[in-house]
């Protein structure tokens, strides 16, 4: 699989680019919110990338400035009827984040708003999807809610070393932190605090 591709931006266009990679020009498909974040042509830079290839279509190469949209993308291909092509629609429509936000609060009418997106394809968003986006850390269940802006644990920092060193990223151990932080006792050693987390990482 290629993960990412860098090289010269050559061709800039709202939904379409091409990267020269070592003189090879390497077309992408991506959504407005990455092409809004790329520089100008000619400048340096890396996508990261998603090849779409069934036998009855012609491979496709995705791009994604960000791991949250490339995530959010595989989610929304993965759901019946919603190819690619609808996929860079939805999130050309709005931000991870708040995409994310709309299906934790299963908020169906703000999903139907989006280009493509009728109330039966939000309704199955919502329930295929929420569980799944639970698990990325993105978006807000209470979006009117303030979030906490930290979670304070014993050892954090330690405690998040360890747990990266086990191959954790950095927003599934900030999802366990958050998960755990009210049952962790302020005087525990630093193996409980690891032993807690291991257990809301499951």
């Amino acid at each position: 699989m290629i993960d990412f591709v860098s090289g010269t931006l050559f061709t800039k266009e709202p939904l379409r680019v091409v990267i020269n990679n070592h003189g090879i020009g390497i077309e992408l498909i991506v959504p407005l919110s990455t092409s809004k974040n790329l520089p100008e042509k000619g400048k340096e830079t890396t996508l990261l990338t998603y090849l779409h290839w069934r036998q009855e279509d012609s491979p496709q190469l995705f791009g994604f400035f960000t791991e949250d949209e490339r995530d959010i993308f595989k989610l929304l291909v993965g759901v019946n009827k919603v190819g690619p092509k609808m996929a860079v629609n939805i999130m050309s429509s709005v931000e991870p984040e708040a995409f994310a936000t709309m299906i934790l609060s299963e908020d169906v009418a703000k999903l139907t708003s989006l280009k493509g997106v009728g109330s039966k394809l939000a309704s199955r968003l919502v329930v295929e999807l929420k569980e799944k986006i639970a698990k990325l850390g993105i978006g807000a269940a209470n979006p009117d809610e303030p979030e906490e802006t930290t979670s304070i644990i014993p050892f954090e920092t330690d405690v998040r070393e360890a747990l990266e060193s086990l191959g954790y990223s950095s927003k599934e151990i900030s999802l366990g932190i958050k998960k755990s932080a009210p049952l962790v006792p302020q005087d525990a050693a630093i193996e409980d605090v690891i032993s807690l987390l291991l257990q809301n990482l499951k």
